[in-house]
């Protein structure tokens, strides 16, 4: 039986996307317990960078009426204060960064306005379960209304969410039990970028603005994972906003497109490398 090209594609990237988030990390919970505020608010803001929007495209659109790219993107955000933490509480641990990756596309009309999103389905890895999307709508002002030789000029509206939880046996106010932990984020931001069309390369940069919004909660039969000169409580909440600096490069071959992107996310260093066709 002839199986359809569209599933065909749809298992492939979804591969390749569970290779891109397991390799950095192989899966690892946090060893968290007794969180205590300075440290829950820490925590969460890296949580939050990760799931910031980027689909690592330049501000150019696809084309000057209409274009279409579809493609995989993964990457690590450090994660230094979740890595001290959670080294204080068990030596063993060795998380370093958080791991993110989406099926990625965007779609070009006419005016210079671009659409753009990724995606990743709720996959299990070990005891880790991750899940995530994000949407943004791109216009770029020299398709438009300032044409520039060489240079794209465009500003940016997006959001997402993601959610990471796991299983654990570590101690909920201090008594070993089962359990399950969940950081759930959302975000939204705006940002102007700048970008030069060199032939096959396109280098860029920008700036912008984010505000989140986060969520960690434990699911136990008793006890909570926070200290209790923080809250008693099983679920505690917090918002982070703050400055959104990225730059990166995109390297066309034919259809195909290479790219990759460093970027500071309040404050929180964040690589992401994609791979697509753009037609």
């Amino acid at each position: 039986m002839k199986i359809p090209w569209r599933l065909t594609m749809k298992n492939y990237m979804i591969a390749i996307l569970s290779a891109l988030i397991t390799l950095p990390t192989l899966a690892a919970a946090p060893a968290l317990q007794d969180i205590k505020e300075d440290d829950f608010n820490k925590i969460t803001k890296e949580f939050a960078a990760n799931f910031v929007h980027t689909t690592v495209t330049p501000p150019n659109s696809l084309g000057a009426l209409f274009g279409f790219e579809v493609g995989v993107i993964g990457g690590v955000t450090r994660a230094k204060n979740i890595e001290t933490i959670s080294k204080s509480i068990s030596s063993s641990s060795d998380l370093k960064y958080l791991p993110h990756a989406g099926i990625m596309g965007q779609v070009t009309i006419p005016f210079g306005i671009s659409f753009e999103g990724s995606f990743f389905p709720e996959k299990k890895f070990g005891d880790v379960t991750i899940n995530s999307m994000s949407m943004a709508a791109k216009w770029n002002l020299t398709d438009s209304i300032l044409p520039i030789p060489l240079i794209d000029i465009a500003t940016r509206f997006h959001f997402g969410s993601g959610e990471v939880s796991y299983a654990t046996s570590d101690s909920v106010s201090d008594v070993p039990v089962n359990s399950k932990v969940s950081v759930e984020s959302s975000s939204y931001g705006v940002n102007a970028s700048v970008g030069a069309n060199l032939l096959i390369f396109r280098p860029y940069i920008g700036a912008g603005y984010v505000w989140t919004d986060n969520t960690m909660k434990v699911n136990a039969t008793s006890g909570t994972i926070f200290d209790t000169s923080f809250t008693s409580s099983k679920e505690a909440k917090k918002k982070h906003s703050g400055s959104h600096l990225f730059a990166g490069g995109q390297l066309s071959i034919l259809l195909l497109k290479l790219g990759v992107e460093y970027s500071k996310v309040i404050d929180v260093t964040k690589y992401t490398m994609k791979l697509s066709l753009a037609f």
